[in-house]
């Protein structure tokens, strides 16, 4: 049971608008998704930049603020919060990137309850990151591609884990150029401070000012697609069904950790199913018919795990848990646990075995 807390199946999307001013709020877990994926523009252009105007209201965790899904790509572009820092990245399973092509963080780019306007500019020379206007890195090796732009726009969690963002989002813009500074910084003017002036356009793809304030939609000011909409339930978007288990796979001490807990916490469960089957069915029919059910179980929970927002639902949790089955159930057939087995008459003795086809 434990494994399918909180049982959240149908988990309310907590997306609000706010108030008296433009934005949405995202409490606890929210997500707002495109209608459809992007639309790039029809040019030779290799030069991107991704504006997303908000505010955290937490620095304590991992969270994903917005993502584009391409599911012809096997990576996909993040924009995260780590603490109080910023985390862009191409590959949220990457670690450590000595090589400065997969991503890059900006230290203390949050405060909590504060407003920010983070800028991702990339073009030729690489990318520069702005926080309200200002420059706050240069990433020489990091480059934003056409190709992953054009996906899905998903904001408040990760398309494919949980990873929920608690804040507010006030503005998101995209363009098929690389901003200079100075349009970086005119640009943090046109957002926090708007007095009726024209934002910037040029060469824009995407812009959401969610002016809205009530409602299912967040128009697109630049075309009539794609615009945003805010289910009413929450779910992770692209979340992978029995994830296979070479993709799970990671080289680390806390894989290793999952692996030995995934075992042993099925051995008592093989160890008292063949007991209770030996009873009626022959020893060597009972221990496969033990692991096949204990098998069975755990495929049943990583499917249902798949509709609960917080689990992940993947095949090496199912070949742990039948491999830690097999081991319960060949523990019945040790010579020292079979007599304290039989001693407490958990089993049938030898008499009683030979009955059922020993």
């Amino acid at each position: 049971m434990a494994t399918l807390w909180p049982f959240d199946f149908l988990p309310r999307n907590a997306v609000d608008w706010i108030q008296g001013t433009n934005g949405l709020r995202f409490r606890k877990a929210g997500v707002v998704l495109s209608s459809d994926p992007l639309k790039m523009a029809n040019t030779e252009a290799d030069s991107y930049s991704v504006e997303v105007l908000l505010r955290p209201a937490s620095v304590k965790r991992d969270y994903t603020i917005l993502g584009f899904h391409n599911p012809t790509r096997t990576k996909q572009l993040l924009v995260k919060q780590w603490t109080d820092g910023l985390l862009v990245t191409h590959d949220a399973s990457v670690d450590r990137d000595g090589t400065g092509t997969i991503k890059f963080d900006v230290n203390h780019a949050f405060v909590p309850d504060k407003l920010v306007l983070v800028t991702l500019s990339s073009g030729p020379s690489g990318t520069r990151a702005y926080l309200n206007g200002r420059p706050a890195g240069s990433f020489p090796r990091f480059k934003i591609s056409r190709s992953e732009l054009a996906g899905e726009i998903v904001l408040g969690t990760s398309p494919v884990t949980y990873q929920p963002w608690p804040g507010e989002i006030h503005g998101l813009a995209v363009f098929a150029k690389e901003l200079t500074a100075d349009e970086a910084l005119q640009h943090y003017h046109d957002w926090s401070n708007p007095d009726g002036r024209t934002p910037d356009r040029e060469a824009a793809i995407a812009q959401y000012s969610f002016t809205e304030g009530a409602g299912r939609e967040v128009q697109n000011d630049i075309s009539s697609e794609p615009n945003l909409r805010i289910p009413s339930a929450f779910s992770v978007p692209h979340k992978a069904l029995l994830r296979p288990a070479a993709e799970e796979f990671r080289p680390d001490r806390r894989y290793a950790f999952d692996i030995v807990i995934n075992i042993a916490g099925f051995v008592p469960l093989g160890l008292i199913m063949c007991s209770y089957l030996m009873w009626t069915k022959g020893r060597w029919r009972a221990t496969l018919i033990a692991i096949f059910l204990c098998g069975t179980l755990s495929f049943m929970i990583e499917v249902l795990q798949y509709y609960i927002p917080r689990r992940e639902s993947g095949t090496t949790d199912v070949i742990t848990n039948t491999l830690g089955a097999a081991l319960g159930a060949a523990l019945v057939h040790a010579s020292v646990f079979r007599l304290i087995l039989e001693k407490m008459t958990l089993i049938p003795g030898a008499q009683g075995a030979s009955q059922h086809g020993r």
